[in-house]
């Protein structure tokens, strides 16, 4: 009886943790790019812009341990993005105004940010 009791509470833990796992993070001040797997050799999906909320819910290390990749979920999707661009607290971005007229403009270039 007690080994199905401990059973029990080891597998209800495990599923809370694994449940629980993810964090909640935010991109960084800077556009970062979205991508299908942890590392630039993999395609780019799209970019997230900067103070975007995401939840980390897996990443690689490096030699030394420290996290390199984070794989994120967002808007039901899973990404990959670099971790030195992800930070752990809330922040606010304002895009930069256009000044028409002082800069010469690109006509026809596509605008590959996502809308996250």
């Amino acid at each position: 009886m007690k080994k199905l009791i401990l059973s029990a509470i080891v597998a209800a833990t495990a599923m809370t943790a694994s449940a629980a796992s993810a964090t909640q993070a935010w991109i960084g001040n800077n556009h970062l790019n979205a991508r299908s797997g942890p590392g630039v050799q993999y395609h780019k999906l799209g970019v997230f812009k900067p103070c975007t909320p995401v939840h980390v819910v897996k990443f690689t290390r490096d030699y030394y341990g420290n996290p390199t990749w984070y794989k994120v979920y967002f808007n039901h999707n899973y990404y990959w993005v670099k971790a030195d661009y992800v930070q752990g607290h809330a922040c606010h971005w304002t895009p930069k105004k256009q000044h028409w007229g002082h800069k010469k403009q690109h006509w026809g270039q596509k605008n590959h940010y996502y809308n996250y």
